[in-house]
């Protein structure tokens, strides 16, 4: 039996959906699953996706570097990569959390709001941790980080404007925040591809 109830915030309201699907035997396993991936333990499921997620773009960006030319696959590298995509995730797990709640909106010019915080404030964290961190763990200094940073971070964050706004609007508009750093990161499969590119090879002198 199902009872309907009225709460204030709908945060509760998510938190005791999973819940019910975690602890009602009645329900598909398939279903709880689901629950506790994209309810309970959703910051893991986007943590452990964003450090995937680079390390895949990172080696898909060595094939790319490598046509042409015999070049050993650099594992450290793609490491590298990893690491900062699960320092990034928990950072994108909480700037959306409270971008919802700032912005909770999802009409048309809420949803404009929201991109244009994400490219304001969202989109300069992420280019910043991705060339700062893996630069780091590659070995370099902090002149070297910040020489690249310098050189590269301006033009990186035109093409990201150029590339997510409307990406960003079919996520604001039409996901829920359950999924939202998920469709980025599904979505951003080309975007770190190039970006890996940028980070390590790309030079515009």
């Amino acid at each position: 039996m199902f009872y309907r109830t009225r709460l204030s915030n709908p945060l509760r309201m998510g938190y005791q959906a999973v819940s019910f699907y975690s602890t009602n035997p009645q329900i598909p396993s398939n279903q709880r699953f689901r629950s506790k991936v994209f309810g309970k333990y959703l910051i893991v499921t986007n943590t452990v996706g964003s450090g995937i997620l680079l390390a895949i773009g990172d080696a898909g960006a060595q094939q790319y570097e490598s046509l042409g030319e015999k070049k050993a696959f650099d594992y450290s590298r793609s490491g590298s990569m990893m690491i900062t995509g699960l320092v990034i995730g928990p950072v994108q797990h909480s700037f959306y959390l409270l971008l919802d709640r700032v912005l909770p909106g999802t009409n048309r010019w809420g949803v404009l709001h929201k991109i244009f915080a994400d490219q304001l404030i969202m989109s300069p964290i992420y280019i910043f941790l991705v060339f700062y961190l893996s630069s780091l763990l590659e070995g370099k200094t902090i002149m070297e980080c910040n020489a690249e940073l310098s050189e590269k971070f301006i033009f990186t964050w035109m093409l990201d404007c150029c590339i997510w706004p409307g990406l960003q609007y079919l996520n604001f508009r039409y996901f829920k925040f359950l999924y939202r750093v998920v469709f980025i990161n599904l979505a951003s499969c080309m975007y770190v591809v190039l970006l890996s590119y940028i980070k390590h090879s790309f030079s515009k002198t």
